[in-house]
């Protein structure tokens, strides 16, 4: 196998781990990493929270059967499946910023619409294309974007720019339902698109492919005019070495697929089960759901603290802590102890909410570094995406087999003890250069 550094990545032998840790990314930097972070906040609230009061408004605006459209929701949501792969396709040959711009635009025009097309066919079809293109501008265009900018500090940048995400948790929902109750509902979905517009503006403006289009140096690292000049042609001139076949054919591929796939399994369990979770234990529901928007306030710092030990203690050590955390977390709930260790577990769940995105894009953006992180993340990331699907039949399973939530949290930590093993195996030495033999079959 052959292993080369690639080039253009703008580091000297001279930088060491203190300066890894450190946010000094430039006022351009920093752009970059809120433009992820806005984008993020946008998907994240469109296609998970903002169904909360997307479709109660659709169901008694229009007399649509409210059950119908939850269930229709999820194969709408598998359109971010197929956004993984073509995403990724489209931004290796135009670049990240081409792809954000153009889902950005797509993505929130049928957004608007969905307040307009009063039918459960309008709804799924508008929804699962606001699925695919918002999954393609804030999952596979923006991850692009930071990885090329900051492809030694990824850990970081990903942890400042998650908050996004975890905020979108706690603010999405209230900034729809003012929409709504402010403009109506046929209206009030183009608040939403209103945000995408002035994104598109932003992203047009600020935004480039490359740090190094802008004079800028990659991870904000001290370099002249020529050597930033050099890396630019140099990375222009660079030509990922690997095909889809080939990197369906890599078993780190896989690993980091699979064992991510089963931490947003882990995730999605404890999220949607949540509310129902603190019921069970005897909460009144409002109290259940403002525990959840206290959980979700923890785990905006939390990103941060996730991507700070990423850098601190390496993307695979830290990856599979995170989910040790997770283990802890559902041991707690499983036993069901007392009210202290209730607190401890909701503390955790929350703490650990913007890990997962930053330690998955982070795993694969130290195997494919830079310009190889687009066509490695579009194959894994599809991986995890169906993966993830499961979760709601591994749930169902659980609480109707294994004795309610305590069986259903027990498969849950079996999940995350499997993927801490493949986690363990995978090999994250940065891989650029000819493409390995691979034996395709495997």
């Amino acid at each position: 196998m052959t292993v080369i550094a690639e080039t253009g990545t703008g580091h000297g032998s001279g930088l060491d781990a203190a300066f890894d840790r450190r946010s000094n990314f430039g006022c351009r930097g920093w752009s970059i990493i809120l433009i992820e972070a806005a984008l993020l906040w946008i998907s994240s609230g469109s296609v998970v929270h903002g169904l909360n009061v997307i479709l109660p408004a659709l169901s008694e605006t229009y007399s649509l059967e409210y059950t119908r459209l939850l269930a229709l929701a999820t194969p709408a949501s598998w359109a971010s499946i197929l956004a993984g792969f073509v995403g990724a396709w489209v931004c290796g040959e135009k670049g990240p910023k081409f792809l954000i711009l153009a889902s950005l635009a797509c993505g929130g025009l049928a957004f608007g619409l969905m307040g307009t097309w009063g039918t459960t066919t309008g709804f799924v079809t508008l929804f699962a294309i606001v699925c695919f293109f918002d999954s393609c501008f804030a999952y596979v265009g923006g991850p692009a974007l930071v990885t090329n900018w900051f492809p030694r500090k990824k850990g970081l940048a990903f942890g400042w720019s998650t908050m996004g995400q975890t905020f979108s948790t706690a603010t999405y929902v209230p900034y729809v339902a003012f929409c709504f109750a402010t403009f109506g509902v046929q209206a009030g979905f183009w608040g939403i698109t209103a945000m995408m517009a002035v994104m598109f503006v932003v992203v047009w403006v600020f935004a480039a492919d490359r740090p190094e289009t802008l004079g800028c140096a990659p991870d904000n690292v001290p370099m002249s005019a020529e050597e930033i000049d050099r890396s630019r042609r140099e990375q222009e001139a660079w030509v990922c070495p690997y095909t889809v076949r080939q990197l369906l054919g890599m078993r780190d591929v896989w690993f980091m697929g699979l064992a991510f796939g089963g931490l947003y399994i882990v995730i999605v369990g404890l999220l949607s089960q949540f509310v129902p979770r603190l019921v069970a234990m005897g909460y009144p529901l409002p109290t259940a759901i403002l525990y959840m928007s206290i959980a979700a306030m923890v785990g905006v710092p939390g990103a941060y603290m996730w991507g700070w030990l990423s850098q601190r203690l390496g993307v695979k050590r830290c990856a599979m802590l995170y989910l040790a955390w997770y283990a802890v977390a559902l041991t707690l709930n499983i036993f069901e102890l007392n009210t202290v260790t209730m607190w401890i577990s909701l503390a955790m769940i929350g703490e650990a909410l913007g890990g997962a995105t930053n330690l998955s894009m982070s795993i694969v953006a130290e195997k494919f570094p830079r310009g190889a992180f687009v066509k490695a993340w579009g194959v894994v990331n599809p991986i995890q995406s169906i993966v993830r699907c499961c979760a709601f039949a591994i749930l169902a399973f659980g609480l109707t087999y294994l004795g309610g939530f305590p069986g259903a949290y027990s498969i849950l930590l079996v999940v995350a003890l499997i993927s801490m093993v493949l986690i363990w195996k995978v090999d994250t030495t940065p891989l650029v250069g000819p493409a390995p033999a691979v034996n395709t079959t495997a």
